[in-house]
């Protein structure tokens, strides 16, 4: 018979024909974890990079600034005083027998009114004249820089160099002992920033301590003189103006 002769299905086809996992077969596995995102360290030369940048950064920054009220026009500072310049009065007209400041010029370097100085080759005019460019230089060589007598100068019959008025050449205030130059190698005619910050902040505080009867070549309109230190007052206001320095400590 056709049904007594169907071959049955072992237990475990069936099983497995139903759908249904067999005993067998291996669990199936859940969702994995999420993997842990390894930490970032710095090294030591990370470390230093990021700092060199911060620095960088910040000082950019400050830059900016500084760059953004310049050009506003901000209010100087008011902790650098401003420069003091002296100038020969109007009332000063030299002639053929005077130098530029008004004073007598000396056409023989022998006159027994010039006397050796010590800091300068050359004589310079005695008295009160001689006692405050002595005490500019003095101070120039104890702060700003040393003198080198070699090539500083004091007393010369000569023209200014380099300038020219209408009425011609005038003559040098070296030709009355009331001026000189200090290291002039060092600070030739005509050229400018020979001196740095600090060196020119110190001469502001000579200039400051002898005004009003000194003035500075640095401060020339045009041609710069930077080596050159001369009087432009009268007598009388370069007296009172010694009289105030042997007041306190004598130059030298």
């Amino acid at each position: 018979m056709r049904r007594d002769s169907a071959v049955q299905q072992p237990a475990a086809a069936r099983s497995s024909s139903s759908g249904a996992p067999s005993s067998g077969a291996p669990a199936p596995r859940g969702p994995r974890p999420p993997a842990r995102r390894p930490r970032l360290r710095l090294t030591r030369r990370g470390v230093v990079v990021l700092g060199v940048a911060a620095v960088l950064v910040l000082a950019l920054v400050v830059s900016l600034v500084v760059a953004v009220v310049r050009l506003l026009g901000g209010p100087a500072d008011p902790a650098v005083p401003a420069p003091v310049v002296a100038e020969v009065p109007e009332s000063c007209v030299p002639d053929a027998t005077t130098s530029q400041n008004c004073w007598p010029a000396f056409d023989d370097g022998a006159d027994p009114l010039l006397e050796v100085s010590p800091w300068v080759t050359g004589r310079l005019r005695g008295g009160d004249a001689r006692y405050v460019l002595e005490h500019v230089a003095a101070r120039f060589d104890a702060e700003v820089e040393a003198v080198d007598v070699a090539s500083s100068w004091g007393w010369g019959y000569r023209t200014v160099r380099g300038e020219e008025d209408e009425a011609g050449e005038g003559l040098s205030n070296h030709a009355s002992g009331t001026s000189i130059d200090l290291n002039a190698t060092e600070h030739p005619l005509g050229a400018r920033d020979t001196f740095t910050d600090e060196q020119v902040a110190a001469i502001r505080s000579i200039l400051a301590e002898v005004a009003p009867a000194v003035a500075w070549g640095g401060d020339f309109a045009g041609r710069r003189d930077e080596m050159h230190f001369e009087i432009v007052a009268s007598p009388e206001t370069v007296a009172e103006v010694a009289a105030r320095l042997r007041g306190g400590a004598p130059p030298g």
